[in-house]
C-alpha cells in the first residue's frame, strides 16, 4: 500500500511541485507527486471544489492516481487512464540525473462529465446534492477527454526540463527561464492555432504572429515578409520592433532578395547566424546583431520568410530554431488554406455574378441593374457606419435582391408598355419567390431579410407583406432606395430614364412615404452627377467586388 511521506525526503520534487504548480493551477488540473518508493510527498492538490467533493466522497480517483504511480515507477514510462467516475488521469516519471526520482499524476474532470444523466448517475451514486455539483462543474469541465494526450506531452516536456535544471543552482535558474519560455511558447502555438480562421486576412494574422514572437522570443525585431504575388497583403511585409531598433522595412527586402532566399533552399529548413553583426553586408546587415529565418510554405514552395532577428538575451539556440520552426509551419498552414478559401470565393463570388447577369440578361432594359443597387447599397452601409459585414451583406443582398425574377414568365418581365392588374400581381411574387430560393442556401441567410423587403414602403403602401416604417428592416430601406434609383435613372419599354435632377426631385418628393426619410437625406447629399459617371464606367463592377464573407 503507497504511504504518505514529507516533501522534504526529496531533493528534486519538491522543485518538481513548485515548478509546474502554476500550469497546473492554470489548466485546471489536479496533482499528486509520488517519490521512487511510491510515497505521497506532501498532500493531494484538488484542481477545484468539484474534484475534492468527488475524491473524498469516494469518487475512486485517489486509487487510479496511485496505480498510475506505480506502474511510472515500475516501468519508467507514462501512463494514462480514466478513472472511474470518468475523469482523464496520465502519471509521468520524474529522473535525476538519469535516476528515477519519483512520479507526478495529474487528473482533470472532463466536459462530457456535464451531460445531465451522467452527472445525475454521479451525484447519486456519491450522495451528493446534484445543483451544487452541477454549478461547481460549470466552471471545473474545462477540457475535453481528446484533450489529454496534449496536456501530457506538454507536461512530459515541463518535467524533462525541470529535471535537468535541477543538477545545479546555476542551471535551476537558467532552465527555470526556459521552463517559462516554454510555456509560453505553448501558449503562444495554441493561441495562434485557436485565431487561424480561413475568414481572416493575411496581414492581421501575421501581425499577431510578429508581435506575439517579439515578446515571447525577447526579440529586437519580428517581421513576415511574403514574396507570393497570390497571398493577398496590402504591402510585402510586416514587421514589428522594439522602440530602440532601427531595422527597415527596405533592410528586410534587401536582406531576404539578397540573402536569404538564396540560403533557403527547399532542402533547408531555416537560417541561423547569431554573428550576422560581423558580416560585410553593407546597409543589408545594419543594425542587426543576430538573425533567425525561417521559409513560408505553400504546396512545397517557398513563398515567404517569418524572421527574428537582435535577440535580446544570448544568442539563438536549438530551441528557439525549433519554437520558430513551428511558428513558420502553422502560418504556413494559414496562408494555405487561406489561398484556397480566397479561391472558393473567387469562384463563388463568380457564379452569382453570373447568375444576376444571367438574371439581367432576360430584360435588355435593365442590363447591369443588380450590379449597380448592390453598389449604390455598399455605399449607403458604409456611409451608416456599418460594420464591414454588415456591408458585405448588403452587398449581397443588391446583387441578388431580384433573383425571383426567374421564377416570373418572361411574357411579365418583358412586356412592352404598362402591366395589367393582373400580370402586376405577379410580379409582386418575385421578392418572396427570391427569399424562397435564399433560403434554402444556409450562408444567405443573413441576405433574405434586404431581398423580401426591398419593394416594402414608409407608409404600408409596398408589398408583398404591406410593413411600414422602422418595421421595415433597414437593408429593405436600403435596397428599396437603391433600386428606384436605378430604376428611375435607366431607360424602360414604357418611359425614358429621368435625368439626375429629375430623379433627385422624385427622391425628395418620396421621402417620408415611399423611402426612409433618413436614408434619403444622407442620399441626396452625395455628388450623383459624379456618382453616375463612377456607376456606369467601364471598372465599376471589378471596384466594387468583394470577397465572400457572409
Amino acid at each position: 500500500m503507497l504511504k504518505t511521506s514529507t516533501i522534504q525526503e526529496s531533493d528534486i520534487l519538491p522543485s518538481i511541485w513548485n515548478g509546474i504548480r502554476e500550469q497546473v493551477e492554470e489548466l485546471g488540473l489536479s496533482l499528486t507527486v509520488w517519490d521512487a518508493t511510491g510515497r505521497m510527498v506532501g498532500l493531494r492538490k484538488y484542481s477545484c471544489d468539484f474534484c475534492e467533493m468527488v475524491c473524498k466522497s469516494g469518487g475512486g480517483c485517489e486509487k487510479t492516481a496511485r496505480d498510475i504511480a506505480r506502474y511510472v515507477l515500475d516501468n519508467r514510462e507514462t501512463s494514462r487512464c480514466t478513472s472511474p467516475i470518468g475523469c482523464c488521469q496520465f502519471g509521468l516519471p520524474v529522473f535525476d540525473r538519469r535516476r528515477l526520482a519519483g512520479a507526478v499524476v495529474l487528473c482533470y474532470p472532463t466536459r462530457e462529465m456535464l451531460d445531465d444523466e451522467y452527472l445525475a448517475r454521479l451525484c447519486d451514486r456519491l450522495k451528493l446534492d446534484r445543483k451544487v455539483m452541477l454549478t461547481y462543474a460549470r466552471t471545473s469541465c474545462r477540457h475535453s477527454a481528446t484533450e489529454a494526450v496534449p496536456l501530457q506531452n506538454m507536461f512530459s516536456h515541463l518535467l524533462g526540463e525541470r529535471s535537468q535544471a535541477c543538477e545545479t543552482t546555476e542551471a535551476l535558474n537558467s532552465l527555470s527561464v526556459n521552463l517559462t519560455s516554454t510555456y509560453e511558447a505553448l501558449s503562444m502555438l495554441y493561441r495562434i492555432s485557436g485565431s487561424m480562421t480561413v475568414s481572416q486576412q493575411p496581414r492581421p494574422f501575421l501581425q499577431s504572429v510578429c508581435d506575439q514572437l517579439l515578446n515571447v522570443m525577447d526579440l529586437g525585431v519580428a517581421a513576415a515578409l511574403v514574396y507570393d504575388e497570390r497571398t493577398k497583403l496590402d504591402d510585402d511585409i510586416v514587421i514589428k520592433s522594439a522602440t530602440n531598433e532601427k531595422v527597415t522595412a527596405e533592410q528586410l527586402r534587401f536582406l531576404t532578395a539578397t540573402y536569404l532566399v538564396s540560403h533557403l533552399p527547399k532542402d533547408e529548413s531555416f537560417v541561423l547566424d547569431n554573428s550576422f553583426e560581423n558580416r560585410e553586408y553593407g546597409f543589408v546587415g545594419r543594425n542587426i546583431k543576430n538573425l533567425l529565418a525561417v521559409p513560408l510554405i505553400i504546396d512545397r514552395q517557398n513563398v515567404g520568410v517569418l524572421i527574428a532577428a537582435n535577440k535580446q538575451q544570448g544568442e539563438f539556440d536549438s530551441f528557439d530554431t525549433k519554437f520558430l520552426t513551428s511558428i513558420a509551419a502553422q502560418a504556413s498552414v494559414f496562408l494555405t488554406n487561406n489561398r484556397m478559401y480566397g479561391e472558393l470565393q473567387e469562384m463563388l463570388m463568380g457564379v452569382l455574378y453570373s447568375l444576376t447577369e444571367s438574371i439581367d440578361a432576360k430584360d435588355p432594359y435593365t442590363c447591369g441593374h443588380s450590379r449597380r443597387v448592390a453598389a449604390i447599397a455598399r455605399r449607403m452601409a458604409m456611409e451608416l457606419g456599418s460594420k464591414p459585414q454588415i456591408v458585405r451583406q448588403v452587398y449581397l443582398a443588391g446583387l441578388l435582391h431580384d433573383i425571383g425574377k426567374i421564377g416570373i414568365p418572361e411574357a411579365i418581365l418583358c412586356k412592352e408598355g404598362k402591366l395589367t392588374n393582373a400580370e402586376y400581381e405577379i410580379m409582386k411574387k418575385h421578392p418572396a419567390i427570391g427569399a424562397k430560393i435564399l433560403s434554402r442556401i444556409r450562408h444567405l441567410e443573413p441576405i433574405i431579410a434586404g431581398v423580401l423587403c426591398h419593394h416594402e414602403r414608409m407608409d404600408g403602401k409596398g408589398y408583398p407583406h404591406g410593413w411600414s416604417g422602422m418595421d421595415i428592416p433597414i437593408e429593405g430601406r436600403i435596397l428599396g432606395l437603391a433600386d428606384s434609383w436605378d430604376a428611375m435613372t435607366s431607360c424602360r419599354t414604357y418611359r425614358s430614364a429621368l435625368s439626375v435632377a429629375e430623379a433627385k426631385q422624385e427622391i425628395r418628393r418620396c421621402a417620408g412615404g415611399q423611402f426612409d426619410p433618413k436614408l434619403a437625406k444622407i442620399f441626396l447629399s452625395w455628388d450623383l452627377d459624379a456618382f453616375m459617371k463612377e456607376l456606369y464606367s467601364p471598372n465599376a463592377e471589378e471596384n466594387n467586388r468583394i470577397e465572400w464573407n457572409v
